[in-house]
């Protein structure tokens, strides 16, 4: 069985753990690209003019291998980074599913994307004026983008009650910004996504987030949007959101947001309801997160009753 909460915290988490790793390789091709360039410029400026054609050719040969496995080292880090804005997009994609607001951060992940494809077609003409013009395009992009994943992992901590993966999200944007100014912004991303990883890994650690099922649920939407529900529950936690299944209406508050042990009486604004059908079943689930951190998917039957 498909569990969008468990799935999608697996994706976010294999994301994360690529984009980390293609940092670190992306790091070390720079390093090797800098070092290369010194020892380029070293060479010519230390050499005394009587240098053998020979020598210079022999350190043309080295120079153009190292060059050869910094820039694949580079593109590998690429790679594995357009890998991770993948996984983050399925991931989020999976999680806005379950009514936690983080639909944002798969819009993110798309402009990320599709920045790096209109860089690819700016890179290949930038031999002419439009392609300098395509290149900013896809700059202006990716820092949306990159805003825009900040967020949705900004949101996915206050769903999750998480201030470590909210302050992840502060600095991917953070990050965004800064490597627009001053190219240093990818320290800042390395950190958040190390700290997105531990977060969701200690989450997961937790026990697998799973469906819990009663015997006997019972709850009526009205047309005004509100829907009354009753819950027997198991544990004791705190809602945090609630979506009507099959459709794309969720909860925009709920009264009391707090599930004890026992019969509980719930209160669910879900706003407008436009699009149910008149007298027909449904069902609302709620998305709790118990004491212990686990979340659990919470399945009530209900009637839609406008009048």
């Amino acid at each position: 069985m498909i569990n969008p909460y468990a799935d999608g915290l697996k994706e976010l988490k294999k994301g994360s753990l690529y984009e980390i790793l293609a940092n670190i390789i992306s790091f070390i091709g720079a390093i090797i690209l800098l070092l290369l360039l010194f020892t380029y410029y070293g060479f010519i400026i230390s050499s005394p003019t009587t240098t053998t054609s020979i020598s210079n050719l022999q350190l043309n040969s080295s120079l153009i291998g190292i060059l050869a496995a910094a820039v694949i080292i580079v593109i590998i880090g690429a790679i594995l980074s357009i890998v991770g804005i993948i996984k983050l997009r399925s991931g989020f994609n999976l999680l806005k599913n379950t009514g936690l607001d983080v639909s944002i951060g798969s819009t993110g992940a798309t402009l990320i994307l599709i920045s790096l494809g209109i860089l690819i077609v700016g890179v290949a003409t930038v031999i002419i004026a439009v392609g300098i013009f395509i290149i900013v395009i896809a700059a202006i992009l990716e820092l949306i983008g990159g805003i825009m994943l900040g967020l949705g992992f900004y949101n996915l901590g206050k769903g999750l009650n998480n201030s470590t993966i909210k302050t992840a999200g502060i600095l991917i944007i953070i990050s965004g910004i800064i490597n627009i100014l001053i190219s240093v912004g990818g320290i800042l991303e390395f950190i958040a996504f190390i700290l997105i990883y531990t977060s969701i890994n200690g989450i997961l650690s937790k026990g697998i987030p799973y469906v819990q099922t009663f015997s006997q649920m019972l709850g009526v939407i009205k047309g005004n949007g509100y829907a009354y529900l009753n819950v027997y529950s198991q544990v004791e936690g705190t809602i945090i959101s609630a979506r009507i299944e099959g459709t794309s209406i969720s909860s925009t508050s709920i009264t009391p947001n707090k599930l004890s042990v026992g019969n509980n009486s719930i209160t669910v604004n879900f706003g407008s309801v436009q699009g149910l059908i008149p007298y027909s079943n449904y069902i609302v689930s709620l998305i709790v997160q118990d004491n212990s951190g686990r979340t659990i998917l919470i399945p009530v039957n209900v009637q839609y009753q406008p009048y």
